[in-house]
């Protein structure tokens, strides 16, 4: 036995044999531990499961793996990602308010973020989510539209709402939605209707478990399919769709969280 091989410090060194393999093997398998237990502790703070992108790179990572050495344990990370796109997917308790609107629905997603605004700077901030990449995206959705036989009317401008401009009256106009139901700090209904299928965007607002100045904003997405072409569009534009919504959603949460945490008197 070498001198080197019954010392600690620097007991690995520059050895590429069975001791830096058990080195690695033991380092990489306390780091997936650790791993574990922060997303666990996620989990129960948030009361929400891990985002499907965690999944995704979990699955990126055991392929990385496995593909140049087969006899590995990354094969581990397949069932795990697997797990959590399953649970990421799962939908969400939906909100006692929005159960009539959700009836019959083909597609159902809510996104939730915390947040110090009000219903109507949350809303306001929303509405104005409309970075470049979006409205270019919105002109590639015109040229697919129309293979489908669908028209799209003009590409959305951005616009820069204040909350008291935030229409909450049945009926009334919100870009390309129509309001159907509103209750101030509470919730916003409002629906597209097309040919093709109808879109169903809600807010709900909540107190936040805490000090009770945050509030937790429930973003919901119900699709119901009105023809053939209803699936065919929604499937394509899905991953899209929770892109943008996402963005649209962590986006107002944090401009107006900053922006009341700016405005807010200094502490003495």
């Amino acid at each position: 036995m070498s001198p080197k091989s019954q010392r600690v410090f620097d007991s690995v060194g520059r050895d590429d044999r069975a001791r830096a393999v058990a080195f690695w093997f033991l380092a990489m398998g306390g780091a997936l531990l650790l791993a574990r237990g922060l997303c666990r502790w996620l989990e129960r703070e948030l009361d929400r499961p891990p985002p499907t992108g965690f999944g995704w790179g979990l699955l990126a990572l055991g392929l990385f793996c496995v593909v140049p050495m087969p006899i590995t344990g990354a094969w581990v990370l397949f069932p795990l990602g697997l797990g959590v796109l399953f649970q990421s997917r799962t939908p969400s308790p939906l909100p006692e308010v929005l159960r009539p609107f959700a009836e019959g629905a083909d597609h159902m997603d809510v996104k939730t973020v915390e947040s110090e605004a009000t219903l109507r700077e949350f809303l306001a901030a929303l509405l104005s989510y409309q970075p470049a990449w979006l409205t270019a995206l919105y002109g590639v959705r015109g040229v697919f539209v129309r293979l489908l036989g669908m028209r799209q009317h003009g590409v959305p401008r951005p616009q820069h709402l204040r909350p008291e401009d935030v229409p909450m009256a049945p009926g009334s106009a919100a870009s390309f939605f129509t309001v159907r139901h509103a209750e101030d700090e509470h919730v916003w209904v409002v629906a597209a209707t097309d040919k093709h299928l109808e879109a169903t965007l809600a807010v709900v607002a909540e107190p936040a478990p805490g000090d009770g100045v945050r509030r937790r904003f429930h973003v919901v997405t119900l699709v119901h399919y009105r023809n053939w072409a209803g699936p065919v569009y929604f499937n394509v534009i899905r991953p899209f769709h929770h892109l943008v919504v996402g963005g649209m959603a962590r986006t107002a949460a944090k401009a107006v969280t900053a922006a009341c945490s700016t405005n807010a008197p200094p502490r003495r």
